[in-house]
């Protein structure tokens, strides 16, 4: 390492949440000590007394903080945990990386992101593996289906979106640690809120899996449930929506023929799934009729869209007006749900 990338590194905080790690944490923590990071941030998430050796062991460096939980509440709770301790003990610090304690994180890469965090100041660092290789199989389908998932909920295509290793500058700190979740689903929102605020960089790193990744507590069906929880809500709330919309677009176009003012009538619908997404899918905390200005905005290009829409396939191609509603409102389900995400219940404000 060159005398300006240890000065660098020295300015970055890198954090390592645990539990039941294994003696390959002692190894990579007095790997990155030797790459000069200025602080390193373990927090033992309700290891238990069977693994204080190991967290005893890495603790004895005065650049090592280790913090603890009496019981697991998951790794979302613990990055945030080590974003707070940074952000109020660590005065010096210009930004933190995030790393696994599973040993599929090289030190090397570690310090590529602590560098691209001081080249790209602002923005979130994502760390992406390049799947190269052998590589166990629910890993793989595992990210193959979280990547196109969050195309659809974001807007933004990710190489990696689970990967953990991650920069995070100091000013984004204080937002990440009031986003939703605890366990594994809070990296997804993260990433959620970056796409749509910050903007992400990816940086290449390698892809490392250790005996099939079993040192990995990620339990690929209930983790994965907690990550599209949000997207199933959203699902619900659209098809009670939707039902509302059909059946009124439907008498009122029997009843007068007129496109437009079967299509004016069956957004009355929008109330409804104005409320569910605000309460159920979203959660969100932000005023009412901040989040109601910005819904019915979105509301009024999503009614031109599917008047455009409709028209073209009806008139313009000849398909039943009725199958024309259905198939046009379904692609814009889609665009819907990205923007009520993005933009009108943003990831801030959800609680």
């Amino acid at each position: 390492m060159t005398h300006a990338s240890s000065t660098a590194a020295g300015k970055i905080a890198v954090i390592i949440p645990a539990w039941e790690p294994s003696d390959s944490l002692i190894r990579f923590v007095s790997a990155l000590l030797e790459l000069s990071f200025g602080s390193i941030i373990v927090v033992d998430d309700g290891s238990g007394p069977a693994f204080a050796r190991i967290f005893a062991s890495v603790a004895q460096n005065p650049r090592v903080h280790v913090l603890r939980h009496r019981a697991n509440l998951g790794k979302g709770r613990a990055l945030k945990t080590a974003l707070r301790y940074s952000s109020d003990h660590l005065a010096d610090a210009v930004g933190a990386v995030t790393c696994d304690a599973d040993g599929q994180h090289h030190p090397a890469d570690v310090r590529a992101i602590a560098d691209a965090l001081q080249r790209e100041p602002g923005k979130l660092i994502l760390g992406v593996r390049q799947f190269a290789g052998s590589i166990p199989l629910r890993s793989r389908l595992g990210n193959v289906l979280t990547r196109h998932v969050f195309g659809i909920l974001s807007g933004r295509m990710l190489g990696d979106t689970q990967s953990g290793l991650r920069g995070i500058p100091r000013a984004l700190i204080p937002r990440l640690r009031e986003i939703e979740g605890d366990r594994y689903e809070y990296e997804m929102n993260v990433l959620a809120d970056a796409a749509s605020t910050c903007g992400i960089v990816e940086v290449p790193i390698r892809t490392i899996y250790l005996d099939g990744n079993r040192a990995s507590h990620f339990r690929p069906f209930r983790d994965s449930m907690r990550i599209y929880l949000v997207l199933a809500r959203f699902c619900v709330s659209s098809l009670i929506s939707a039902v509302l919309d059909f059946a009124i677009f439907a008498i009122m176009f029997w009843a007068t023929t007129s496109l437009t003012t079967s299509i004016v009538c069956g957004r009355a619908s929008s109330i409804a799934n104005f409320l569910l997404n605000r309460r159920l899918v979203f959660r969100a905390g932000v005023r009412l009729s901040d989040a109601a200005v910005r819904y019915y905005g979105l509301a009024i290009l999503l009614a031109a869209g599917s008047y455009a829409g409709i028209r073209l396939l009806s008139r313009g191609l000849g398909m039943n007006v009725l199958a024309a509603k259905a198939l046009v409102e379904i692609a814009l389900s889609l665009a819907s749900f990205s923007v009520q995400r993005s933009c009108v219940f943003p990831a801030w404000a959800r609680q």
